[in-house]
């Protein structure tokens, strides 16, 4: 089971929020973009710890969109979760079979209302009361019991993990210890608790402690009183067969330091792990039938390197059907280690409110999948958290552009513009997360020209065109439409720039080539390469003397023997005030003004 769909209106940084989710949700987005209340609105209907004073809101609560919540006969907040893959677990068939859509029987829906209670409208908070319900039928109440057996756990992100850790009433380890203890045999837990006393009676019979307990119990006696003596004692621990259990706690170390000396990251790793081991432990016992855990931030307690081992534990192929999680975060380091399609994007759209982009949506080949995961892994997910990209096929356009955009008076890590290199030409599977995301892009591509044969760059600008338009759900092109983008280069160029594709005459080191203070900055690079023989530096000499002279190809293979990563870090360092050819300065153009 898990949660397939969940729908808000107007609660506080959302309009009308409406986001399909698969088994688990990764929660990306900017700080007040609503992450955390996209949790709180789960908590509103599923938290069993939340008091019932809480569900009932304020109207500060409503969308700030909002004119006037009392206006008109009162606004409404609404939330509806929907859950499916129920039918199979009986004891979730039995708590779910009533909380059905009556026009799909596969999907339980569980609704908050939050809206006036009153006749005529409402004056004042008073008058608004909440009401929570199943199958869209206000007839059907949640049963009593619903939120003990499907039950949302939060870790938020400021807890303290040594204080729920240390205290035994907060600690998730008291149930699996008070489960343990309850299969042991009593006349085991007595023997150990005579030796315990032994062991005890033998410490205190060392004359330092003997002597030392003597003059703190009289200090205790003569300050307090006899009628108010504590009778205190040295002891190791209580040897209460009964009480046992309690004095078992986590050591780090292999034993040697407690928990409380632990970093703050391992204590909240620690927390987690037993967290989970609890909630698993409740389900085996038949406390729980589903849990959902809801972490917010982890990033801020675990390194890097700590960030993907844990989450890519978490989110392994096979993992339990009785659980989902829901994780809020600011890392690209969890991101990138998230399976694409449980990544959701929360992004403030002005006077819309936020609203949520699942790449669950996305329509992708097995090959197209692998080939994004492998991007956002690589780059640990930066693109998710940009304001707009720039989609170039390379290394060499990657390390480039930047300084190209600065000559242009652009700061692209200031606008939040990432450079996204696809390596390679398959843009197609970037540009559709583009239009899912909402996100301003551009892409820049070589036209490729082979002689006697079509440029390559002609077909794969055709086809970005056909997926940019599928994927905004617009008309199919007709015949005629696509046969002149096939035959009329003009034609194609100019419905290529409409669409944010941006093409140059042949590759990028030779367009370049052609502007003589760019080609000075390229010839310059190749002359200082220590390899290149004489016959190689004479070349260069002379197209350095005449720019005329400059082969394409053979600058080209020049350029190769170097390496095109390489060549391309050693020109970056000279080009920061060139301007770059018109192609590449209109791609950052485009998205920059789609920003503003």
């Amino acid at each position: 089971m898990h949660i397939s769909r969940v729908q808000i209106r107007n609660f506080r940084n959302f309009k009308a929020l409406d986001v399909s989710l698969t088994q688990n949700a990764v929660i990306v987005g900017e700080n007040r973009a609503g992450k955390s209340n996209f949790l709180y609105a789960l908590r509103l209907v599923l938290d069993p710890s939340l008091p019932e004073q809480a569900r009932s809101l304020k109207v500060t609560d409503f969308w700030d969109g909002l004119d006037d919540p009392f206006a008109n006969g009162g606004a409404s907040i609404e939330i509806d979760i929907d859950f499916t893959e129920f039918e199979s677990d009986p004891a979730l068939n039995v708590l779910l079979g009533d909380l059905r859509l009556a026009e799909d029987h596969t999907t339980a829906r569980l609704s908050y209302r939050f809206r006036p209670d009153c006749e005529g409208d409402p004056k004042s908070e008073a008058d608004f009361d909440y009401i929570i319900f199943g199958g869209d039928d206000e007839t059907r109440s949640l049963p009593p019991k619903f939120r003990r057996r499907v039950v949302l756990e939060v870790m938020s992100a400021l807890r303290d993990a040594e204080s729920d850790l240390g205290s035994w009433r907060r600690s998730p380890l008291r149930p699996l210890i008070d489960h343990a203890f309850s299969e042991i045999d009593d006349t085991e837990l007595v023997k150990i608790s005579d030796a315990i006393g032994e062991a005890s009676s033998e410490l205190l019979k060392l004359k330092n402690i003997s002597t030392l307990e003597d003059s703190l119990r009289k200090k205790l006696r003569d300050l307090a009183g006899q009628r108010h003596d504590i009778d205190a004692k040295f002891g190791i621990i209580s040897n209460e067969p009964s009480r046992l259990y309690r004095v078992l706690k986590l050591y780090i170390d292999g034993g040697l330091r407690e928990i409380s000396d632990a970093s703050l990251g391992s204590a909240n790793l620690a927390l987690l792990t037993l967290r989970l081991a609890e909630y698993e432990w409740r389900r085996a016992q038949n406390d729980q039938d589903f849990t959902i855990v809801a972490i917010e931030e982890p990033e801020a307690h675990l390194h890097p390197q700590l960030q993907r081992k844990v989450f890519r534990s978490l989110f392994a192929p096979g993992g339990t059907s009785h659980q989902s999680l829901f994780v809020t975060t600011h890392s690209p380091t969890i991101a990138s280690v998230t399976p694409i399609d449980q990544l959701v994007i929360i992004k403030d759209q002005p006077d819309e409110g936020s609203k949520a982009h699942s790449l669950a949506a996305l329509n992708l080949t097995k090959e197209d999948r692998e080939d994004l995961q492998g991007y956002l892994d690589a780059t640990r997910a930066e693109l998710l958290f940009s304001r707009g990209v720039i989609f170039v096929e390379g290394p060499a356009e990657e390390v480039l552009l930047p300084g190209f955009a600065a000559a242009a008076g652009y700061n692209l890590d200031e606008l939040g513009i990432t450079i996204c290199s696809v390596d390679g030409v398959n843009f197609g599977p970037y540009v559709r997360m583009g239009e899912l995301l909402s996100l301003p892009y551009s892409v820049i591509t070589d036209w490729d020209p082979i002689a006697g044969k079509d440029p390559l760059g002609w077909a794969r600008t055709r086809e970005l065109i056909v997926d940019i338009r599928r994927a905004r759900g617009l008309k199919e092109l007709s015949k005629d439409q696509v046969s002149k983008l096939s035959s009329d280069e003009a034609f194609l160029r100019s419905g290529a720039l409409k669409y944010g594709l941006f093409l140059n005459s042949a590759t990028l080191e030779t367009e370049l080539a052609k502007t003589p203070a760019l080609a000075d900055a390229i010839l310059a690079v190749l002359a200082e390469e220590p390899l290149f023989g004489k016959v190689l530096k004479k070349r260069i000499a002379e197209y350095q003397a005449d720019h005329s002279k400059i082969s394409a190809e053979r600058l080209m293979l020049m350029i190769g023997y170097v390496g095109k990563g390489r060549f391309a870090r050693r020109l970056a360092e000279r080009i920061s005030l060139l301007a770059p050819p018109k192609y590449i300065a209109d791609a950052v153009k485009h998205v920059v003004e789609k920003l503003a």
